[in-house]
């Protein structure tokens, strides 16, 4: 069983959030110190406004993240919010937490009052366009090229029934 809730209820997960992203993008975080990392996670916290991280659990294990934030990729200043910083730790990939966290990130945005929200990815564009999202463009970003994506979100409170491109979780 999928279980998704925010970082600022679990922040014990945070050390092991910080490892994974760590191994999963040794470059990019090379000159940060585990306790940096750990703060950035930290900075994540709200519930209510942004920055604000979901975290995934499979079975009561932890399983993955996204963040729902203002901006993701300081080229692309305009597409915001965005979703990003997507993770399933490779033990849990195959088993729909990416979609999931996909989804609750969608939901959050549309709690939040955004009718639309942004997304880049190398990755993830499988996900993304079978939740409805629509393909803008290719970006080149630092060392390579990602996809950016666009997906409206109607304005319409997740309480209410609409007919929303994708099911609500």
């Amino acid at each position: 069983m999928i279980t998704i809730g925010f970082l600022a209820d679990y922040p014990q997960t945070v050390p092991t959030l910080a490892s994974w992203f760590r191994d999963q993008w040794p470059d990019y975080y090379a000159e940060m110190s585990q306790e940096e990392m750990e703060q950035g996670f930290l900075s994540d916290f709200a519930r209510d406004r942004l920055p604000s991280r979901l975290v995934a659990f499979e079975s009561n294990k932890l399983a993955g993240t996204i963040v729902l934030r203002q901006q993701g990729t300081e080229t692309l200043p305009e597409f915001q919010p965005e979703l990003g910083g997507l993770y399933v730790v490779e033990s849990h990939r195959g088993h729909g937490i990416a979609t999931e966290l996909v989804r609750a990130g969608m939901n959050l945005a549309l709690d939040q009052g955004y009718e639309t929200v942004f997304a880049t990815t190398v990755v993830a564009a499988g996900i993304l366009e079978r939740l409805g999202w629509e393909f803008l463009k290719t970006v080149i970003h630092r060392d390579g090229e990602i996809s950016l994506y666009r997906c409206k979100l109607g304005g319409q409170s997740n309480t209410a029934d609409s007919n929303l491109p994708w099911p609500l979780a």
